[in-house]
């Protein structure tokens, strides 16, 4: 298991570069994780981990390796200017914990505003998430282990085995709304974030040399 690594910037440094909110763009919102205004509380600003853009990612300090309520919110603000279904997808690491693959793999997320929905929403495994999971604070998890990995579509986690949901949200034009991530389990370090609309492919959005949109 690696050592915590020592910071080499704050995260409070970055504090003005989220403060005009992100604006979708050809069908994408593009956030690096460690561009929030919100006070950092138990995330820390981190370059250990290599293949991140932007200044660096940020990691999870609270809790335990295992799991631990929401704490230390991070907010996003964003604007959609062409409505449609939108997915999640979290560039993200995790601590190596050997044979134990669900720790330090998850935070928490939820979405603020005006929207609804993905088509096919229900409570059973697979099922896009109802409106009243994306709306409070559920487990998203992923992560590979000491390097960096896109996920997206099942990997919201209401709890239990074989009980996952597609974050998926139908936005409307011109609206805004506010992304909040949250710490759960220990050493879950978030690089990148984003939205993607339905028409993107993943390939397209997963390109990390494209910047953010703001």
């Amino acid at each position: 298991m690696r050592a915590l690594a020592v910071s080499l910037f704050t995260l409070t440094l970055l504090s003005s570069a989220n403060a005009a909110g992100y604006e979708e763009k050809d069908g994408l919102v593009i956030i690096e994780a460690e561009s929030t205004k919100s006070k950092p509380g138990k995330w820390q600003g981190k370059t250990t981990i290599k293949g991140f853009t932007g200044k660096g990612y940020i990691e999870f300090t609270g809790n335990k390796p295992t799991n631990g309520p929401p704490t230390s919110p991070l907010e996003y603000v964003f604007k959609i200017n062409k409505g449609g279904l939108y997915y999640l997808h979290m560039h993200a690491s995790r601590e190596d914990h050997g044979q134990r693959k669900d720790y330090s793999n998850d935070c928490f997320v939820r979405v603020e505003g005006n929207y609804e929905a993905g088509p096919n929403p229900g409570n059973k495994h697979g099922k896009d998430a109802p409106l009243a999971m994306l709306k409070k604070d559920t487990k998203f998890y992923g992560g590979s282990v000491n390097k960096f990995s896109w996920f997206s579509g099942n990997h919201l986690d209401p709890g239990g085995h074989n009980n996952k949901r597609v974050a998926v949200y139908h936005f409307k034009a011109g609206q805004r709304y506010k992304l909040v991530v949250s710490g759960r389990s220990k050493h879950f370090a978030i690089n990148r974030i984003l939205f993607r609309h339905k028409d993107v492919t993943k390939k397209k959005a997963e390109d990390l040399t494209l910047g953010e949109t703001k």
